[in-house]
């Protein structure tokens, strides 16, 4: 197994908190990918999320990105980060509501 690049590793977290924050299954995720025209099983997109994929498309991010009310250019370049915990949980736990870790 390949170890996902930096980048596609850092995009996927992402697309994972920002799934997270909404409170989205990854099943209702790809559901609605699929319903927008991005063809995609839930595990692939598990598969993704916990790093058995070295990188991601461009394609995918694109739908991530439509489907979870953002667009591909503010994915790429601005931080998401969760609005309870700010991206930095008490130490020694996981936010409930985006499920970091510290």
């Amino acid at each position: 197994m390949t170890a996902p690049s930096p980048l596609s590793a850092e995009l996927i977290a992402k697309v994972r908190t920002l799934r997270k924050i909404q409170k989205m299954s990854a099943q209702r995720l790809t559901d609605a990918m699929t319903a927008d025209g991005f063809p995609i099983q839930r595990s692939v997109l598990a598969n993704m999320e916990s790093g058995r994929v070295a990188t991601v498309s461009v394609d995918f991010l694109a739908a991530a990105a439509k489907v979870l009310g953002t667009d591909l250019w503010t994915l790429l370049t601005q931080p998401v980060s969760c609005p309870q915990c700010k991206g930095e949980p008490p130490a020694g736990f996981t936010c409930n509501a985006c499920g970091g870790a510290s």
